[in-house]
């Protein structure tokens, strides 16, 4: 499945999540910001990508500023911006930038799943698709920090990330490796997750986004 088709399915998920669910909805996930802010990130990230306007991304302001801009607008009109820049975005779908694309777009599906209340389609291709930028990120920092490596035990199989024989092993489903890499668990949750030794060193690894003070519970 394309990187276009599988961005296209979880948009139109999220479309009818948020129809049919409150846009003013507190998303735990991401902190101080409704549903309706996601869905503008999500419209507003896109049209950026396809302009290739990243003002904000190494300092953090990123995703802040497309919510900013479109606080005034309504989910309708998001909802319309959305869809036109994803009949543009076709070039960036094909591009590196596709599985960042990928990654970003699930797990604020599930970030906005867990604010309305309506879990679901973790067991989706999509959820594997989504980890294939994070893991290769994982990788690098494992083998520029000069880590052991780390193998991770998935229902689809085994993952070994980083350089040489695995020192760690960790047990756990896509879904859940999606929210430890994407910055939705506390460290007290990633511990508490089937390692079969102490992962204290290879946390700051598997975090990419930080880690939660507060743990949620999906």
């Amino acid at each position: 499945m394309s990187n276009a088709v599988t961005y296209d399915a979880a948009r139109r998920r999220i479309i009818s999540l948020v129809t049919n669910g409150d846009p003013a909805a507190e998303v735990e996930a991401c902190p101080g910001w409704t549903v309706k802010d996601v869905v503008a990130h999500l419209a507003g990230g896109l049209g950026d990508f396809v302009n290739r306007d990243l003002d904000g991304v190494e300092t953090g302001e990123w995703g802040e500023r497309q919510v900013r801009q479109r606080r005034d607008r309504t989910l309708g009109d998001l909802l319309v911006e959305w869809e036109r820049n994803f009949q543009i975005a076709e070039g960036v779908f094909d591009s590196p930038m596709g599985a960042v694309l990928i990654a970003e777009i699930i797990e604020h599906e599930h970030d906005i799943r867990t604010a309305l209340g309506r879990a679901g389609e973790r067991d989706n291709v999509a959820v594997r698709a989504a980890l294939t930028r994070p893991l290769q990120e994982v990788d690098k920092r494992l083998r520029e920090g000069h880590l052991p490596a780390l193998r991770i035990t998935l229902e689809h199989g085994d993952r070994i990330l980083g350089e040489g024989e695995p020192a760690v092993t960790l047990r756990t489903s896509s879904f859940e490796l999606l929210r430890v890499v994407g910055g939705r668990r506390s460290e007290g949750q990633i511990r508490s997750l089937d390692w079969d030794a102490d992962p204290t060193r290879w946390l700051s690894a598997v975090q990419l986004f930080g880690t939660r003070e507060t743990a949620l519970v999906e």
